[in-house]
């Protein structure tokens, strides 16, 4: 979390959950969710392989807060039926891998994703977590109310208080994503569930990509919006050879869901804040596309938000006018003629 052509929002990219960083379903083709007349200059639309072997790389780099990650969605994907129809033609179901890596923590384990209709898609996941315990991670905390700010971070990083756990993560992801012409309107819903082992005592652990506090063992939901727009470019002799520039708007919130357990004898569970929301633009531009081939789609992806809502950025540990930042670079590769 496919990026626009085929995967560019990604990571939800680290932004919620990836680097956050997962595969969300490509664009429908223009006449999908309102029917619409398709513009008769537009790129034509190239039916997939009954079966394919995809692989879809995305390395993403991030600010606020730092991380690096290289993600692979690697598995064989086939088609579920035949259709011309804009609404129903881009289907399929997906099995494979799903491995993340970064300088903190290693992540690995089977995908499943269905989309019955070019507009929905729906994705289960689970994975094993393996931290290094560098760069200050993993450090986990008695209560959700602890300080766990880029500033008590780094200090529990000299303090040595980060150490190597591992632990298990599974994620629910529906999607959603309707195309007007050339604009887009997409939203997925992150249904995540932890399990971590934490040092004995602590009940909650901060993870970078989501950027709060988890349960030990409990759900968090995250939540991307996006409204898009698409632009087509063609060479000099007016034909269209996948170059593709997208412009638009992301908003994310991620809410960590605590239970009664969660929380140390006596803390006051009102004074909990750490559900946070992003705003801000996004920019994506595909070089170019030829089909379904070895390598295919490179694609480079910026996005900047800022902070409307955050425990400790948005002026009280970090300055609200520093942006949440992510660079992306994104490509297909089909493996099967």
């Amino acid at each position: 979390m496919r990026w626009l052509s085929p995967f560019v929002v990604a990571v939800g990219l680290l932004a919620t959950g990836s680097a956050h960083a997962e595969f969300t379903p490509p664009p429908l083709p223009p006449g999908a969710g309102i029917p619409v007349p398709p513009p008769t200059d537009g790129p034509p639309w190239q039916a997939p392989p009954d079966t394919r072997l995809v692989l879809n790389h995305l390395l993403v780099g991030r600010y606020n807060p730092l991380g690096l990650e290289y993600q692979l969605r690697a598995g064989v994907q086939k088609k579920l039926y035949s259709s011309k129809s804009a609404t129903t033609r881009d289907n399929f179901v997906f099995g494979g891998l799903y491995p993340k890596i970064n300088p903190a923590f290693v992540k690995v384990g089977p995908s499943f994703e269905i989309q019955p209709t070019s507009f929905f898609n729906l994705r289960v996941a689970g994975e094993f977590i393996g931290f290094f315990s560098t760069f200050g991670y993993l450090q986990s905390y008695a209560s959700p109310l602890a300080d766990a700010s880029d500033t008590a971070i780094t200090a529990g990083k000299d303090a040595k208080r980060n150490y190597s756990t591992y632990g298990g993560h599974g994620m629910i992801e529906p999607s959603l994503q309707l195309r007007f012409g050339d604009i887009v309107v997409r939203d997925k819903v992150a249904f995540e569930y932890w399990r971590m082992n934490v040092h004995d005592g602590d009940r909650v652990f901060y993870d970078v990509t989501l950027d709060t506090l988890i349960s030990k063992d409990g759900w968090v939901i995250s939540n991307d919006a996006d409204l898009l727009y698409l632009h087509d470019f063609k060479d000099w002799t007016g034909t269209f050879r996948g170059a593709r520039l997208t412009v638009g708007a992301r908003y994310t919130m991620v809410k960590p869901l605590y239970q009664r357990g969660d929380f140390a004898p006596g803390d006051m569970r009102s004074r909990e804040n750490n559900d946070h929301h992003r705003v801000g633009p996004l920019v994506a531009f595909t070089f170019f596309d030829h089909g379904f081939e070895a390598f295919n789609k490179p694609t480079v992806l910026v996005l900047l938000n800022w902070y409307a809502d955050h425990r400790y950025r948005t002026g009280q540990d970090v300055n609200q006018g520093v942006p949440y930042f992510v660079l992306g670079l994104a490509a297909q590769s089909d493996l099967l003629k």
